[in-house]
């Protein structure tokens, strides 16, 4: 009996040993996360942080904008960025009612730079913007995205 009570206490201590190091390799051979899409850094898990001036250029050169734009659109992304930032750093808030606000959050965005954008610019960045939506799990559940099924399918016969 007395031989029996250290072998246990040998083998107790070899599990939990080979435990902790089953558990840190694992933890050391993980992916590290994909890196988020070029002007955005990640602020918490789900919400990524723009980088202002590289979305201000990638937006600059993707719709064309000019100065004019560019400096009525940088406030915008200013104040944008600063509100996911603060939702970012609400503990308080649940993840469905966080995704909820940064919902709401996006369409203020597009609304407000919609606005600034010429009627050439303006679809373009808003079917962008369903896209990016729809990719983040924003968009809707089913069905087309809102205002139809435009720019899906065949163009329309032409003449008469």
């Amino acid at each position: 009996m007395r031989h029996v009570i250290p072998r246990l206490q040998a083998v107790a201590f070899g599990l939990v040993v080979g435990t902790w190091l089953a558990a840190t390799c694992s933890v050391r051979t993980q992916e590290p996360p994909p890196s988020p899409p070029d002007g955005m850094e990640m602020a918490h898990p789900d919400m990524p942080k723009m980088n202002v001036e590289k979305e201000l250029a990638r937006m600059t050169k993707r719709y064309g904008l000019s100065e004019s734009q560019k400096a009525q659109t940088r406030p915008v992304l200013v104040d944008i960025n600063a509100k996911v930032d603060a939702l970012s750093k609400d503990s308080s808030a649940e993840f469905g009612e966080r995704m909820q606000r940064m919902r709401a959050i996006r369409e203020e965005q597009t609304s407000r730079i919609s606005a600034i954008l010429s009627d050439e610019q303006r679809p373009k960045y808003q079917k962008d913007m369903e896209r990016k939506a729809h990719d983040q799990g924003d968009g809707p559940p089913d069905g087309p995205p809102p205002g139809g099924d435009q720019g899906v399918g065949p163009p329309p016969p032409q003449g008469g």
